[in-house]
């Protein structure tokens, strides 16, 4: 499976997944191989040692691993699915159409017990906050793989404070990172905005988020984590002196033609050449070449 998943041969996952499915624990087959083969597909990817071709082969077989594990799911002792984890809304940011990192994530978080509301790509902040109330979802996640897609999700983070929302607000895609989300969309919204760095961390994410135990300190941390992200971007380019527009001016290249002498032109205005032949601008094998046209 591990292989499969990493060199993105899709044809025999199915039957390399359900064989240890029938055997091991469910949990066993997505924590081991699944979570190994796309750890290092996504390290990989991270790297620039794979690229979109071959990567989007990965996501299939993840897909397809996720299908067969479906049905073991549930508790083997009761013969009845376990009760879902909670509810996870996700989607591609308005103006973006990549949803690789996002389908990996879904998945990761499927096969963790947790329900998917995947609106797609291109997804309005307006669509994403009525379906999070149409179906009372825990946890908000919002992917971009593109520039535009960071100022669509400090609108995203704008728009749940102006909906006075208090769900937690997850960041990723491969434009993304934790200075932009410390500095741009965290202080747009004043409930917990976490900046998820691969889909391997979204599940220890989710689980800390839906605590009741852990949530608090894992929260706290993560302000505490801005904070210090903050600072360190203020020091970095908060504290720049601008120089004024004069000041600028005066700074400006001076040039000073009289201290050197300047040779004369041989003509002033345009010269038109009637007849000429290419082999006076080419080189001896160049001309050669061209000596038809040269005629």
């Amino acid at each position: 499976m591990k292989h499969a998943l990493i060199k993105g041969i899709v044809e025999f996952i199915e039957s390399d997944t359900r064989r240890p499915a029938k055997n091991w624990a469910t949990a066993k087959v997505i924590e081991g191989p699944l979570m190994d083969g796309m750890n290092v597909v996504g390290d990989l990817f991270g790297a620039g040692k794979i690229f979109c071709r071959r990567w989007s082969k990965a996501p299939g077989g993840d897909e397809t691993c996720s299908g067969v594990l479906q049905p073991y799911m549930g508790s083997r002792k009761s013969g009845k699915r376990a009760k879902t984890a909670g509810k996870v809304l996700l989607a591609t940011a308005k103006g973006d159409v990549h949803d690789i990192g996002k389908n990996i994530v879904g998945i990761v978080l499927a096969c963790n017990n947790y329900e998917i509301i995947d609106l797609g790509v291109m997804v309005p902040a307006d669509k994403i906050l009525k379906a999070a109330k149409e179906h009372n979802v825990d946890v908000i996640g919002i992917s971009g793989l593109i520039t535009p897609s960071l100022d669509e999700m400090v609108h995203v983070a704008r728009e749940m404070q102006r909906e006075k929302f208090t769900l937690p607000l997850l960041i990723g895609g491969a434009t993304t990172s934790k200075a932009h989300t410390a500095v741009k969309i965290d202080p747009a919204y004043e409930q917990p905005v976490v900046y998820v760095l691969d889909a391997s961390r979204a599940v220890g994410v989710v689980s800390n988020l839906l605590s009741k135990t852990q949530r608090e300190d894992f929260v706290q941390s993560l302000k505490n984590e801005y904070v210090e992200v903050r600072e360190a971007h203020r020091r970095k380019h908060g504290d720049k002196q601008l120089a004024t527009i004069a000041a600028a001016r005066d700074n400006s290249l001076k040039l000073n033609f009289s201290e050197k002498e300047i040779t004369k032109p041989e003509f002033l205005g345009t010269k038109y050449l009637k007849i000429i032949h290419l082999r006076k601008f080419a080189s001896a094998s160049t001309g050669r070449r061209f000596s038809r046209l040269g005629k």
